[in-house]
């Protein structure tokens, strides 16, 4: 990836100013060049902290919401977003492109840190640790990265297909291909399994911090890609039996960050940082994005999380909204909020739907079990047939993830169209369009992937 790649090289060596967490109170650098990366570790640790800053929860969440069904275009949307909204991407256009280039950049750097490391000399246990929490870390933060990579590029269903560039080593000039599904998902799995034994947090004091349980839950929601049942169950239910399900009253204060209660992995986003609130609508009360009717219209009475995700306003013309709130921040920094990577209802949710594959009793008790959780005056329900029980999944999986980058690629996943009644399109099953193409410039500086196009592109 000649071109691409070495201007990631070189955007890594900045970290930004953005402090994602803070990650052993210390703050990235400026300028972080290899010679810094070998000194220390606690030089290792300020460019970590780096790699947490080098990520974009915003970008994530605003692509895969506007991919969606779940928003529509606000009043001054302006056209942003538009190739995104219509499903009208291509290689050269789309903000598919930004993803592309900041999950490179972050496995850029991540694989920086862990050659770096080799050199980086220790003085006692305790460097010893903190040395091998940095190299967790950094194989953490390259699997995650690569996962999301595979969702947006890969056919994930077809494990034998194109998936994306598995670099482990830093890249300049050299031109990887694309490995395949199988061989992305193995190499995931095996960076998660390494870093799950050099993390020092076996579950998180706090949440800011890559941790052993944030390895298993992330690893719960692969092996539910991979259709590997037993061992999605095994790893959602260890997560759960340390995490539970925050209670009904205790709900909507996670998303104002007053409570940490069963987030597993967030972002720390302070004052300066990106605000995810305002991918939907801004301090001045321009509305770019806002939750469809079909959203809105999928919570039923009583359930907590439609006053929680979804509130009333006026827009910048004084017409009256819809918001959404679910990363609402403060009058004085609006859209300001952590970002919740990785949450405890998504581990009872991946195990519903491994219950429903065999045992519908589980799945039904597991599906009440949150419901209870979320919706006041709850009475169990009973769904008889594993197609009525997975219609019920996803609305369940589209209520409590909305806006957490699930949506998309959940309808993906069970071969479901997505349609949008207020510009009447369809994003049919089998359309190419469910995969993001390889951008043109990731196509032009390497010779390798450029035969290595997705179809339909």
């Amino acid at each position: 990836m000649k071109i691409f790649y070495k201007s990631i090289f070189a955007l890594a060596l900045a970290a930004t100013s953005l402090t994602s967490c803070d990650f052993t109170d210390l703050t990235p650098t400026d300028q972080i060049d290899d010679s810094s990366i070998y000194s220390s570790v606690s030089s290792l640790e300020q460019t970590v902290t780096g790699a947490y800053a080098l990520m974009s929860y915003k970008q994530l969440i605003r692509v895969s919401s506007v991919l969606s069904d779940d928003v529509i275009k606000g009043g001054q949307n302006g056209g942003a977003g538009d190739d995104t909204y219509q499903w009208t991407y291509t290689a050269p256009t789309g903000e598919h492109n930004d993803i592309w280039s900041r999950q490179y950049r972050i496995i850029n750097l991540t694989n920086r840190i862990l050659q770096g490391a080799e050199s980086v000399q220790v003085n006692g246990t305790d460097e010893t640790a903190r040395k091998n929490n940095c190299i967790g870390t950094a194989k953490f933060l390259r699997a995650y990265s690569a996962l999301e990579l595979l969702l947006y590029f890969s056919d994930i269903e077809n494990e034998s297909s194109y998936g994306i560039p598995y670099v482990t080593e830093p890249v300049v000039l050299e031109t990887p291909g694309r490995n395949t599904v199988k061989e992305c998902f193995d190499l995931i799995i095996e960076d998660l399994n390494d870093a799950r034994s050099l993390l020092s947090l076996s579950k998180p004091s706090t949440p800011g911090y890559a941790n052993q349980l944030a390895v298993d839950a992330l690893l719960a929601r692969i092996y539910l890609y991979r259709h590997d049942y037993a061992k999605a169950d095994e790893y959602a239910k260890t997560v759960l039996n340390q995490m539970p399900l925050a209670d009904i009253n205790e709900y909507a204060d996670i998303w104002s960050d007053k409570s940490e209660k069963e987030v597993i992995w967030k972002l720390k986003r302070n004052t300066g940082d990106e605000t995810i609130g305002t991918i939907f609508w801004s301090g001045d009360n321009s509305s770019a994005f806002e939750p469809s009717p079909e959203f809105i219209g999928c919570f039923g009475e009583g359930d907590v999380r439609l006053a929680t995700f979804v509130g009333d306003g006026v827009d910048r013309d004084n017409v009256p909204v819809k918001r959404v709130n679910k990363y609402k921040g403060s009058d004085a920094n609006v859209g300001l909020a952590d970002a919740k990577m990785i949450r405890s209802s998504e581990m009872l949710l991946i195990r519903a739907e491994v219950a429903a594959q065999n045992d519908l009793t589980t799945a039904n008790q597991l599906l009440n079990q949150l419901r209870s959780k979320r919706i006041e005056g709850w009475v169990d329900q009973t769904y008889n047939t594993k197609a009525d029980f997975i219609d019920q999944l996803l609305i369940e999986r589209r209520r409590e993830l909305c806006f957490e980058g699930h949506r998309f690629f959940d309808m993906r996943r069970y071969k479901r169209p997505l349609y949008k009644p207020l510009i009447n399109k369809t994003l049919e099953v089998g359309n190419y369009r469910w995969i993001m193409p390889i951008p043109t410039g990731e196509m032009q500086g390497n010779s390798v992937i450029a035969g290595q196009q997705n179809p339909g592109y």
